[in-house]
C-alpha cells in the first residue's frame, strides 16, 4: 500500500511540472537600448551667415566737444557674408578658432539732438556706416547630442564711413576709416546630418572712439572729429564641416 502511495506521488509530480512550467509566461530576450548618435565637432568647417545690427553712434567736434556735437544716434541696417573656422574636441568640450567677413548697410542719417544747429542741420545732416565687418574669435563650447552652445570673443575690424559738417568756411566732407575694436558673444548650434550644421548667435563690437576724421578743404585748420559706434549683430548661420564624426 505504501509503495502505491510514492508511485501515485512521483506520477503526480511529473504530470504537474511540465504542465505548470507551460502555464508561465515567456520572457523575451532584452533588446540593447539603441546608442544616440555621437558627434564630432572636430575639423575645419566653411559657412555662410546673414543678419541684422543695430547700435549707436555720435559725431562730436574733438576741438570744441561742449559745444560742437550731434548727439546720440541709432544705428541699424542687415549684413552678409561669410565664415570660417577650425575646432578641436575634447569629450564634450569644443574649443575653435572662427573668423568671418560680412557687407554691412548698418548706418544712420541724424541731425543734431543737441548743441549748436550748426552742427548736422537739417540740410547737412550727420551719417554714419558700417560698410563691412570682419571678426576673429576663439570659441569655448559644450556639446550634447549634436547640439553646441558656446562664447565666443575676439577682435573686429572694418571700414567706417562719416559725413564731416562744419559750418562756415571748413565746409563738408565724407571719408572712411579702417576702424578695430573688439567684439564678444555667443551662440547655439545644431548638427541637421553628418556634416551641416545651423546656427544662431549673438555679438557686441564696438568700435570705440576714432579721432581722424576731419573737415575740408584747407587752408582752414583742419577740424579733427570723434567718431563713435557700436553694433549688436544677431545672425543666423548654415556651416559645412569637412571632418564629420
Amino acid at each position: 500500500m505504501k509503495k502505491f502511495f510514492v508511485a501515485a506521488f512521483v506520477v503526480t509530480v511529473c504530470w504537474y511540472a511540465p504542465a505548470r512550467a507551460a502555464d508561465m509566461p515567456v520572457k523575451l530576450p532584452l533588446k540593447a537600448p539603441v546608442a544616440s548618435q555621437v558627434y564630432s565637432w572636430a575639423g575645419f568647417y566653411l559657412g555662410v551667415e546673414g543678419g541684422g545690427g543695430f547700435g549707436s553712434t555720435w559725431h562730436t567736434n574733438a576741438l570744441f566737444p561742449a559745444a560742437n556735437s550731434g548727439g546720440n544716434a541709432d544705428l541699424r541696417g542687415g549684413l552678409v557674408g561669410g565664415t570660417y573656422g577650425y575646432n578641436w574636441q575634447s569629450g564634450h568640450w569644443v574649443t575653435g578658432v572662427e573668423g568671418d567677413l560680412s557687407w554691412s548697410g548698418i548706418s544712420d542719417t541724424f541731425t543734431s539732438s543737441k548743441g549748436l544747429a550748426t552742427f548736422c542741420p537739417a540740410a547737412f545732416p550727420c551719417y554714419t556706416n558700417l560698410q563691412w565687418l570682419g571678426t576673429d574669435r576663439a570659441r569655448l563650447g559644450y556639446a550634447q547630442d549634436g547640439v553646441l552652445v558656446y562664447v565666443t570673443g575676439g577682435v573686429a575690424y572694418g571700414d567706417v564711413r562719416a559725413t564731416i559738417l562744419n559750418a562756415g568756411p571748413f565746409g563738408i566732407d565724407s571719408e572712411t576709416h579702417l576702424r578695430a575694436g573688439y567684439t564678444v558673444g555667443g551662440g547655439i548650434e545644431a548638427r541637421i546630418d553628418r556634416n551641416w550644421s545651423v546656427k544662431l548667435e549673438y555679438l557686441y563690437v564696438d568700435f570705440g572712439t576714432r579721432v581722424g576724421y576731419t573737415a575740408l578743404p584747407p587752408p582752414p585748420p583742419l577740424q579733427p572729429e570723434n567718431v563713435y559706434l557700436n553694433s549688436n549683430i544677431v545672425r543666423a548661420g548654415l556651416n559645412y564641416q569637412f571632418f564629420g564624426p
